[in-house]
């Protein structure tokens, strides 16, 4: 994906109002005062949000990541680079993760830039990384977790392939 900085400020804003269609609240990350398409010292575009769907009161918290760095390829251009779409369900104590991130680690050791976490119970790790298919963008890595919110159910890990 290739965009400029006014495209992405666009998607961005775009993005939230599509994640707030489903009664889900959606916050800055680390208590910033407004969410923004933040800019790293390197020049890249950074879409972070946190996500917080509807729950009962006295719910445990479910906390679900958006994010997606874009790096610098030219005059006002953009390429995605990088990405994290992760729910942490601690009422049902389970962790799912669809990320690409780590390229020149993930290429050489498995042959693929992308790959997903499952934790069927938070902190009970039986493989660090699963074979994952690539999400096509932000609106797409949302609605991955937040399906897995609506079922109501962990995750069945046992029907992935781990990378190791």
């Amino acid at each position: 994906m290739i965009a400029t900085a006014d495209a992405l400020l666009a998607y961005l804003a775009d993005l939230v109002e599509e994640i707030e269609r489903f009664g889900v609240t959606v916050l800055p990350p680390h208590d910033a005062d407004q969410i923004e398409l933040g800019r790293e010292s390197d020049g890249a575009l950074v879409i972070d949000l946190d996500c917080r769907p509807p729950l009962a009161r006295r719910s445990a918290a479910v906390h679900i990541e958006v994010f997606e760095r874009w790096r610098p390829i030219g005059h006002d251009r953009y390429e995605r680079l990088d990405y994290a779409f992760e729910i942490r369900h601690h009422e049902l104590q389970y962790r799912r993760a669809f990320h690409r991130h780590d390229a020149g680690h993930f290429l050489p050791a498995f042959d693929v830039a992308t790959h997903e976490h499952c934790e069927a119970t938070i902190g009970v790790v039986l493989c660090d990384h699963y074979s994952g298919e690539p999400v096509v963008d932000a609106r797409a890595g949302f609605m991955r977790v937040y399906e897995l919110w609506l079922s109501d159910e962990k995750p069945d890990c046992s029907a992935l392939r781990c990378l190791g």
